[in-house]
């Protein structure tokens, strides 16, 4: 009778031992790969985009993952980009078409208004005012500066007749009302909550914002269709009509060394859950199909990215 109740043992414990290895495979599964992805500044359109791509790639269940990384924007990430700091950025496209070197394109996404705000009651009433005022251009690296010179430039303003004072977008609003500067740039949807006084997120003195028309047909004549024209809404900002601006798309850029199944899987994303994509302050031209993901201005697609949109779009 010894025997068989020693066997019985036996195979309980080796059915347990079974049972367990899934467990214990599950416990050792290696964590999926993870690849940064250069946003912008905290607070920004490209900081809040970054990241519902970095939730709408893990609600996707793929077998890789994306991580939100500040930068100070477009030519900072591309930088990062060519010396392999990161796979992965989100780009102002008159930067990227102006030095394509290096990167690779995942998408077109959005467009985004560039715009220069100032004080509701402040004298300066268009760009050719800026003179002898503190402006704000954006921070050295990003692509708002760099627009915002290529704009002054059209205009045939040059920055050394005015005072300038770098202010992060999340400071934008105090620092004009306050009168730290008296102009401020900043690129995004519209409103912009950091900058809309109405948000209830700092002060509630008005602002107003610049009509940047007149130095369009310039900028489109030197660079080409990468500057549109747009225009903010009246009632946007309490403005009592609406106001002319100049709209620059947004790209998601990589390295060519992205894995092929990576840059398929991300621009799967951007076709299946675009409806997830959309931030806040998106006011304005979105390309989530197809069709309008594709049009990169002469970037050119990644091989993984390429073969995820003739599966959607032939």
């Amino acid at each position: 009778m010894t025997a068989p109740v020693m066997r019985r043992r036996d195979l309980l414990r080796w059915s347990a031992a079974v049972l367990a290895l899934p467990v214990l495979a599950a416990c050792e599964r290696p964590e999926p790969p993870v690849y940064p992805l250069a946003a912008a500044e905290t607070g920004g359109f490209f900081y809040e985009f970054a990241q519902l791509l970095t939730d709408a790639v893990a609600a996707a269940g793929l077998d890789f993952r994306l991580e939100r990384r500040v930068t100070l924007g477009t030519l900072q990430n591309l930088q990062f980009l060519r010396d392999g700091t990161v796979p992965l950025a989100l780009a102002l496209s008159d930067a990227t078409v102006d030095d394509p070197q290096g990167v690779v394109a995942l998408g077109r996404v959005y467009e985004n208004y560039l715009q220069c705000a100032v004080p509701a009651d402040s004298p300066i009433r268009q760009l050719a005012d800026l003179p002898g005022h503190r402006v704000s251009l954006g921070f050295p690296g990003s692509g708002t500066e760099n627009s915002a010179r290529r704009v002054l430039a059209a205009a045939g303003i040059d920055p050394a007749t005015f005072s300038q004072d770098p202010v992060p977008l999340v400071d934008l609003l105090d620092a004009l009302a306050s009168g730290r500067i008296e102009a401020g740039f900043f690129a995004g949807g519209v409103p912009n909550p950091l900058v809309d006084p109405a948000s209830g997120r700092g002060p509630t003195a008005g602002i107003r914002l610049l009509s940047l028309a007149g130095p369009l047909a310039t900028l489109r004549a030197q660079y080409g269709s990468v500057y549109q024209p747009v225009l903010v809404p009246a009632g946007v900002y309490g403005a009592t009509e609406e106001v002319e601006t100049v709209g620059i798309a947004s790209l998601v850029l990589a390295t060519s060394q992205l894995p092929d199944q990576v840059a398929d899987g991300i621009a799967e994303v951007l076709i299946t859950r675009a409806d997830e994509l959309i931030p806040a302050a998106a006011l304005g031209a979105q390309y989530l199909s197809p069709s309008s993901l594709i049009y990169t201005f002469g970037i050119p697609l990644h091989p993984g990215a390429a073969a995820a949109y003739r599966r959607h779009h032939g």
